[in-house]
């Protein structure tokens, strides 16, 4: 039943966003009652949880992946800020949105439920940690610039909803350039 409620909720948030999915459309989509959904969970932002933090490991997984095929730190840094501000933010119908939607329409006060925040920015400063000069390193001290990193990563995922692109690639490229330096002449990106 649980499998059930979270693959149908993941349908719903990603085809109607998170507001305006109800416990109940994720009741009906389980084959189940909504007293059932709150046996199982207690809100729905814990549903969106359940499902948003394993999409979100796979999807900053796949990015590493992708990012350690290419030649030079430089050209792996780039390719990782695309992946954050431009990949992930468009995937599945543009889920990530659902996390935001979720927090903007909380309760005051209410917290977050879990350490979601604090995981993805230490999976960042490693990545970033990998790939940046040694001399550079000392930017990535207490995660102070995955933090910067990650909150400019709810302001792409809320301007792709919204169909604000940007340049990614060329704010890609002023992001390499601030975090790792001027290229040299005639080097790669």
């Amino acid at each position: 039943m649980r499998s059930a409620i979270v693959a149908g909720a993941f349908d719903l948030f990603c085809r109607k966003g998170y507001t305006t999915t109800t416990m109940t459309e994720i009741a009906r989509s389980a084959s189940t009652t909504v007293a059932n959904l709150y046996v199982y969970f207690d809100s729905k932002l814990l549903i969106l949880y359940e499902i948003y933090e394993p999409w979100l490991r796979r999807e900053l997984d796949a990015l590493r992946e992708t990012a350690a095929k290419a030649r030079s730190p430089r050209t792996r840094l780039r390719r990782i800020f695309i992946g954050l501000w431009n990949d992930i933010p468009a995937a599945d119908h543009s889920f990530a949105n659902a996390l935001i939607e979720a927090l903007a329409s909380a309760p005051e006060k209410m917290g977050k439920p879990n350490t979601l925040l604090i995981s993805v920015e230490r999976f960042l400063t490693d990545i970033l940690r990998e790939n940046v000069p040694a001399e550079r390193q000392h930017l990535l001290n207490d995660d102070l610039l995955s933090h910067v990193i990650w909150m400019a990563f709810d302001g792409f995922v809320i301007n792709h909803r919204i169909g604000d692109l940007r340049n990614v690639e060329a704010i890609a490229d002023l992001m390499v350039e601030l975090v790792v330096g001027k290229a040299k002449s005639g080097g790669a990106i």
